[in-house]
């Protein structure tokens, strides 16, 4: 809609409302414990424990249930080593006498397949949580670089305040059908067209038409004969036409200098809004973001491709309106510019060239989320030697456990890569506290284990005694 010369205008976008991505109450759980905590990655670390915390209990019945069964095998295991030689060439048979040895034995191989099942059913919550809130974090912090973009654009512009309106604001009709709003004010540079409304009279202004005026759909230009009257704003864009080498005329190089300079300015307020909020609220430790995946090939602010993507995944709260699909999310965004088109997202993050060129990190915690479920499974393993030896008549079992150590720890890694930084801490802390508590459990299941079998050997050595006095006492009698 450029209606004017543009020797005496520039467009310029001033993008329209933006909205937050909908969050369950498990993404706002997280919400509130980053802004509780004041620290993305202490929140991130108190839901973790949280998590496991819920889940501890059933952990703890399973770790402790699995330590018994490895102990009551190893009480069995001249039984276990019978018949394995035994049934050595008939695997149904073997299988069929052990779990009558299990039977015999109150061993119950699967007494801890539920907690299992529910550890995996709180992973799988976490991964969607983590990677929810990540999309969430992601497009609120797009959001808060649009604000101050469209913040440092609109202290330029002409604005219906009542008390102002008066004596600033120049409401003239066009020859087009248009409303051309602007402010006598010098530094009030930016001007809005609106479509006229029916018997809009200039010269006698009602309120209803300023209502209308400032809920229209606006078109926003730069005055660029009031700009240049401006020194500094002359010089600035006097030294960007002399560089400009495209083969525009001079009228429309100096046109778009205009604009590039007012834009130049949204685009440096978007910096400020990035090191002053966005990467106070997302760093932690060595990472940029934790929203996205701790790696060399990853930086802080994304591509539009990954944005666009994340965005896609998820519905927008739009008040009173509800959930809305990005798809359909145009029609929400106000009467300005659709602020999560490609163009608008590279536009405000246009100044940001080191923070969507440097590295988000450098892979430590993907080696720590590995490196800790690894040794996890390595103690757990342990704790279970006597249980994966017996558990096939061939000893495939224990070749199967390792089989599943390699399958954890590669579903782990690929985990770790395809998430956010976030997530990959959630792990870390899980496979920590599972370990803790792996080591406390073993450690507390063998010493009872020991002074049970203690306090037997002492009844088995008393009643012994006991017997053995008996049988004195008989003898001495028949001697006399």
């Amino acid at each position: 809609m450029e209606v004017f010369n543009v020797l005496s205008s520039a467009v310029i976008w001033i993008y329209g409302t933006t909205h937050n991505i909908h969050l369950d109450w498990i993404g706002e759980l997280i919400r509130l414990l980053i802004v509780g905590v004041g620290s993305v990655g202490v929140g991130v670390i108190l839901f973790s424990v949280i998590l496991k915390v819920i889940v501890l209990p059933f952990d703890v019945y399973q770790r402790i249930t699995m330590r018994k069964q490895n102990l009551k095998m190893k009480e069995n295991q001249a039984k276990m080593e019978k018949l394995q030689k035994q049934y050595a060439n008939n695997k149904e048979m073997y299988n069929q006498k052990v779990m009558e040895m299990y039977k015999e034995s109150g061993i119950s191989p699967c007494s801890s397949c539920l907690p299992l099942i529910l550890s995996m059913v709180i992973f799988i919550v976490a991964i969607n949580a983590f990677n929810a809130y990540a999309q969430f974090a992601n497009v609120k912090n797009y959001n808060d670089m649009v604000q101050a973009y469209n913040t440092e654009l609109t202290t330029y512009c002409a604005d219906l305040t009542p008390d102002e309106t008066d004596e600033y604001l120049v409401i003239t009709p066009t020859d087009d059908g248009y409303l051309k709003v602007t402010d006598s004010r010098a530094d009030k540079y930016i001007y809005y067209v609106v479509d006229a409304p029916d018997n809009f009279d200039v010269n006698a202004i009602k309120e209803s038409d300023y209502t209308y005026i400032t809920g229209a759909g606006k078109s926003y230009y730069v005055d660029v004969e009031k700009a240049l009257a401006n020194t500094a704003i002359k010089t600035a864009v006097d030294a960007a036409v002399a560089k400009d080498t495209s083969e525009n005329t001079l009228e429309k190089k100096t046109a778009n200098a205009v604009s590039n300079y007012f834009i130049g300015k949204a685009q440096h307020a978007v910096i400020g809004a990035y090191n002053n909020t966005v990467y106070p609220n997302s760093s932690f430790l060595w990472i940029k973001n934790v929203w996205e995946t701790d790696a060399v090939y990853k930086t802080a602010v994304v591509d539009y491709k990954t944005f666009e993507e994340q965005a896609k995944q998820q519905k927008f709260k739009v008040e009173g309106v509800g959930e809305v699909s990005y798809a359909n999310i145009g029609a929400h965004t106000g009467k300005n510019p659709n602020p999560y088109t490609s163009e608008a997202y590279n536009n405000v993050t246009g100044a940001l060239t080191e923070q969507k060129s440097a590295p988000n990190g450098y892979f430590i915690l993907i080696v720590l989320s590995i490196g800790t479920i690894l040794l996890q499974q390595i103690i757990s393993m342990r704790s279970q030697k006597e249980q994966q030896k017996y558990s096939s008549v061939d000893g495939q079992g224990a070749s199967q456990q390792k089989m599943m150590l390699v399958i954890m720890t590669i579903m782990f890694a690929v985990f770790s890569f395809m998430y956010s930084s976030a997530f990959s801490i959630y792990m870390i802390m899980s496979n920590v506290l599972s370990l803790i508590s792996t080591v406390i459990i073993n450690k507390i299941v063998d010493v009872v284990a020991e002074k049970n079998e203690e306090k037997a050997l002492l009844k088995k050595y008393d009643n012994k005694r006991i017997s053995v006095k008996n049988d004195d006492k008989k003898s001495g009698k028949k001697g006399k």
